[in-house]
């Protein structure tokens, strides 16, 4: 990336305050930055790093007083760390624009698989029969799609990912390294002691724009589909168990976990750590916080905490509560015996 600062105000839909000729070349925190580097101020609580920062130009909000930041290069936008994510698209495109749209000759690629134009495969990846693999789609070293499964245009597939049998990713999907998806889904009937594996024979279908962090796992249902609406993102070490129903724009954080069968609706936030029972239906624009055992069906627009699950705030309650108990304990110890005298 090398861009004047007036090229840069312009793609942000910013007001220049500063050196319009000021060139930008790369992005960087308000500390690290360096000369040619821009960066953004999010918070007036970090003004003071903005004042001695390096960086040539910097992002801020739109009823900043220039005047405080003296010679600096300033750019007013409705939202300083959206125009900073988007200075971080330009620069990510041209890291993946490098890439060449080749087939290694280590990579497999069925004959009866079907690749589209300006593709990148690479070296041993394994494309087996029947698969789609849409156009501008990057798969990376050593992922492995398996035979029948769809993916759509570009899309970017880091290494080591699998995509089983049957399983279909819509168009610009990111799966970071070592996703699974369409593994076994959990599934054991135990007779007299013995637990035998119920075949799950159903699929993974993922909507458009969804990204799934590192090491995560979706799992194919039992039959019919495991389902991932468009716009989600999935953090890293997630389990999405067969047959769950994802909602459109839901963030789901680190180590979360839902199980089989349970329906997330739209909007939905669920964070670090949560786990989710099986069959449950939690509802739209509903937020789980973190480490919540979640029992029960949520209705939309729920905020709710703890394990056991309770509304968030009579869950704070709750804990503020538990720092009083070694002296409740005690005075409830003296009432006791107060009582015995009496009696």
């Amino acid at each position: 990336m090398k861009l004047k600062a007036i090229e840069l105000a312009k793609i942000v839909s910013g007001e220049l305050d500063g050196n319009p000729e000021e060139i930008i070349s790369g992005a960087n925190g308000l500390a690290d930055a360096r000369k040619g580097e821009i960066s953004f101020l999010g918070n007036m609580k970090y003004a003071h790093e903005a004042l001695n920062t390096q960086a040539s130009a910097i992002f801020v909000s739109q009823d900043t007083d220039s005047s405080q930041f003296k010679d600096k290069t300033l750019i007013k936008v409705k939202n300083p760390q959206y125009a900073f994510s988007m200075v971080l698209a330009i620069i990510d495109k041209e890291r993946l624009a490098v890439i060449e749209h080749k087939i290694s000759s280590s990579a497999h690629v069925s004959e009866k698989a079907s690749v589209g134009e300006n593709v990148y495969v690479g070296r041993n990846a394994v494309i087996e029969d029947g698969a789609l693999v849409g156009s501008g789609t990057k798969i990376f070293p050593n992922v492995y799609i398996g035979r029948n499964s769809k993916i759509g245009k570009d899309c970017i597939i880091y290494p080591n990912a699998v995509i089983r049998e049957n399983c279909s990713l819509g168009d610009r999907v990111i799966l970071q390294p070592s996703v699974v998806i369409g593994g076994d889904g959990f599934g054991f009937a135990t007779i007299d002691g013995v637990n035998n594996k119920i075949p799950q024979i159903g699929r993974v279908e993922i909507g458009d724009d969804v990204e799934i962090g590192a090491n995560s796992t979706v799992d194919r249902a039992t039959v019919d589909a495991t389902r991932i609406g468009k716009g989600t993102k999935i953090d890293n070490l997630v389990m999405i168990a067969h047959n769950v129903q994802i909602g459109e724009n839901c963030i789901i954080c680190g180590q979360a976990g839902i199980s089989g069968s349970t329906k997330v609706g739209n909007n939905v936030t669920i964070a670090g750590q949560a786990g989710l029972v099986g069959h449950l239906k939690i509802g739209n624009n509903v937020v789980i916080t973190a480490q919540s055992g979640i029992n029960g069906n949520i209705g939309d627009g729920e905020i709710i905490g703890g394990n056991p699950m309770m509304p968030l705030a009579q869950n704070v309650k709750s804990k503020a509560l538990l720092r009083h108990l070694p002296e409740m304990y005690k005075d409830i110890k003296n009432i006791k015996k107060e009582l015995e005298k009496k009696s």
